[in-house]
């Protein structure tokens, strides 16, 4: 006879096992291939990237760019030191609080910048992190803007990314200290540009062309970002975008990774790709687009009421892939004897939520703190990390924000959770009884089912409600590790003790004993990643055995076995996972113990921790 009285047992114990087997598998897919992938395509990156592109080139001959993006001509993979070296004098010097670097009067290309409050490691004597670079020297990466203007039929440049631009002795950019460059045709037109800054990172350029001539010109301007080969840290994270982005228009973001437009640039070599044919392109008024790193933004913003063709374009050249991400604006007349206004920005450094916000809103740049990859789910990552940001000022650290956090996600969830919680006492204070139906109707299946049911429906007990912890954790599971993966606010911030990067795995190991054995478990080959099992997972685990040794064990001793299983192997797999969200797991874990031992304690039901206690003791925690 079939079951027409809702679930068995038994497959109620089945879904449960599916749900905490689908989350293993995605820590485990996470652990055992993401993370292993990462490091190998960075070792890959820093070490063949160069090499492999270049054989990649001999396929065919690379097409010519167009005018306003072609790449200066390479001289190898030269440092930027060096290259700042060689052009000193004919640089223009940036200082901010934020900020450091230097202008190239050749095509006045903004393409050299640090980021003062930011380092590479976690040490405070690190370097700082460069975000824009030369482009001959190793790792490029520019923006520069130009004019275009009618000749009859055709379309020249009128500035370029190699026209000389010349500037006052000792002008130095500050916010406080805008800078004036001048260039001058050969054909009766000047322009005069004035670069500001502000505290942080935008930079606003205006323009001011003047027809010297007798009769009007048309002319359009034009902005491009590029970057040469791949970024020098780059790690394939698929939870985090890299690589063009952009909002043509008011609402139409536009994403492509590297590797995507890598591979469009390697079919245009092979002659898949059209000879003009760019990756993404768009005619559209105002809006924004450039190149995205996983923490830092560089992005040109037009004025919003220009009409503008933005594109997304890659190109192979000398061994090399060009990104780039450009626009032409509208035509417009410069009179004779007369001059045009034209202001844009740019803006290059650390995609900071609260300051992308800001720009957003003051500015009215649509979607821009859609820089933030926050994901198809963004109605759970954009409030949770709102909610964690809040908590974190207040507090005065991430990781004490992460830990109020959790107490506020228990309290909204625990009208839910506590019914769940006194479900489960109830099916823990009726083992016996379940027992005692088992081993009645061992050899009728069908009928002990049956009996099952028939005390769930007497004691009035839902064996489904156990799953509701569990799913109710997911959706937060995905929230907290989305927001610690993809937002600067979580890059290189401490916690107490040993944790020093709440973006970055517990850097502890229990196979030298916590860093009290002078050798790294790391270092050893295949297994070494395995073994950075630091004090943080282990107490995850052990807050899940915790937590289990309160829930009603499987009746089935194959299930049981599992059960008993899966604290270690989640602590393997927590092991590889940021720091903040095995913190966050185990203090949740130490909470949902709390509640749910009171809870039990309250329904009259015994625990395994009374059970220990009056074995050792010979008295219950209760008394």
């Amino acid at each position: 006879m079939q079951n027409r009285g809702g679930p068995g047992p038994n497959e109620t114990r089945n879904m449960l096992i599916a749900i905490v087997l689908s989350i293993g598998i995605f820590v485990g897919f996470e652990m055992l291939y993401n993370g292993p992938a990462r490091e190998r395509a960075l070792a890959e990156q820093r070490a063949q990237s160069a090499q492999q592109e270049l054989q990649e080139a001999g396929d065919g001959v690379a097409e010519t760019p167009d005018a306003q993006t072609e790449t200066p001509t390479r001289q190898g993979p030269v440092d930027r030191e060096q290259v700042l070296a060689a052009s000193a004098d004919a640089r223009v010097v940036i200082e901010t609080a934020s900020v450091d670097g230097s202008i190239s009067l050749q095509g006045a290309r903004i393409d050299d910048l640090n980021l003062r409050g930011y380092r590479r490691t976690v040490e405070q004597t690190s370097p700082e992190v460069t975000v824009l670079a030369p482009m001959n020297s190793r790792f490029g990466h520019d923006a520069f803007f130009g004019w275009e203007r009618q000749t009859g039929p055709d379309t020249a440049t009128l500035a370029d990314a190699f026209s000389t631009w010349t500037a006052e002795d000792g002008a130095r950019l500050t916010p406080t200290t805008p800078v004036t460059l001048n260039f001058t045709s050969d054909n009766g037109l000047a322009i005069e540009r004035t670069i500001s800054i502000d505290e942080n990172y935008m930079f606003t350029i205006t323009d001011v062309v003047t027809n010297t001539t007798d009769a009007p010109i048309q002319v359009r301007p034009f902005g491009t970002v590029r970057r040469d080969g791949m970024p020098e840290d780059f790690v394939n994270n698929q939870i985090v975008h890299q690589g063009l982005i952009g909002v043509f228009g008011e609402r139409q973001l536009r994403q492509v990774t590297y590797p995507n437009a890598r591979n469009h640039a390697r079919d245009r070599v092979r002659g898949r790709v059209g000879e003009g044919e760019r990756i993404e392109e768009e005619t559209a008024t105002g809006g924004w687009f450039g190149l995205t790193d996983h923490y830092w933004l560089t992005a040109i913003v037009p004025d919003q009421g220009e009409q503008m063709s933005a594109y997304f374009d890659s190109r192979t050249e000398d061994g090399q892939t060009d990104f780039r991400a450009a626009y032409r604006g509208q035509w417009r007349e410069a009179p004779a004897g007369g001059s045009i206004t034209y202001t844009q920005r740019l803006f290059s450094g650390a995609k900071r939520v609260d300051l992308l916000r800001g720009y957003q809103e003051e500015l009215n740049i649509p979607r821009f703190d859609d820089a933030v990859d926050w994901g198809n789910f963004w109605f759970l990552t954009r409030p949770f990390f709102a909610l964690l940001h809040f908590l974190a000022q207040f507090a005065g650290n991430f990781g004490l924000g992460i830990l109020l956090t959790t107490i506020v996600v228990k309290v909204i969830l625990f009208p839910l959770v506590y019914q769940s919680f006194k479900a489960m006492a109830k099916m823990r204070g009726l083992q016996p009884k379940m027992k005692e139906i088992q081993e009645r109707y061992a050899a009728d299946k069908q009928r002990q089912q049956q009996e099952i049911l028939r005390l769930y429906q007497t004691e009035k007990i839902n064996p489904v409600s156990g799953c509701i912890p569990i799913l109710l954790q997911i959706p937060v599971f995905f929230a907290l590790y989305k927001t610690l993966t993809v937002t600067i606010e979580m890059r290189h911030a401490p916690f107490y003790g040993w944790i020093n990067d709440l973006s970055a795995r517990d850097p502890t190991s229990l196979f030298n004993l916590f860093d009290l054995l002078p050798f790294d478990p790391s270092s050893i080959p295949l297994i070494g990643a395995v073994l950075m099992i630091g004090a943080w997972p282990i107490m995850y685990g052990v807050s899940m055995w915790a937590l289990q040794a309160l829930s009603p064990p499987p009746a089935d001793p194959i299930q049981a076995q599992i059960f008993r299983f899966l604290p270690i192997l989640f602590t393997f797999m927590f092991a590889a996972f940021p720091a903040g969200l095995v913190i966050y797991w185990t203090w949740s874990n130490t909470l949902s113990i709390l509640q749910q031992y009171v809870i039990m304690r309250r329904q009259g039901v015994e625990t395994q921790l009374d059970v220990f206690i009056r074995k050792r003791f010979g008295t219950s925690a209760a008394e």
